[in-house]
């Protein structure tokens, strides 16, 4: 069950790192678009800066939005637990945010109870 549980962490934690990098570059150049047409006269620097800060916000938002999207799911009741399932819980099909329950559902052994 241990190796189950490091595999669904790891499947969680790789989507998460990849949309972060994703809008991390769409944003980063973006930034960079907008510094150079004002003529900011941004360094290097600045921009990597920037880029770190924002791939490690894009990363804590998107966990805490799975967090909430995983506790409304409980609370309205699409999300119950089911002995049989692979991890124990059922998620409805039609239930909003799905993919940010499921998520959730990686990234956290506690919602395994």
């Amino acid at each position: 069950m241990t190796r189950t549980k490091a595999a669904m962490f790891f499947r969680g934690m790789s989507k998460v790192m990849f949309i972060a990098i994703a809008v991390n570059l769409f944003l980063t150049n973006i930034f960079e678009y907008l510094a150079q047409t004002l003529d900011l006269g941004l360094d290097n620097q600045a921009v990597t800066l920037f880029s770190c800060v924002t791939c490690g916000l894009l990363t804590l938002w998107l966990q805490s939005d799975a967090r909430r999207a995983f506790a409304l799911a409980q609370t309205n009741g699409y999300v119950r637990a089911e002995g049989e399932s692979r991890d124990g819980l059922q998620i409805a099909a039609d239930c909003p945010k799905r993919w940010l329950v499921v998520l959730h559902v990686e990234l956290s052994s506690a919602a395994l109870r």
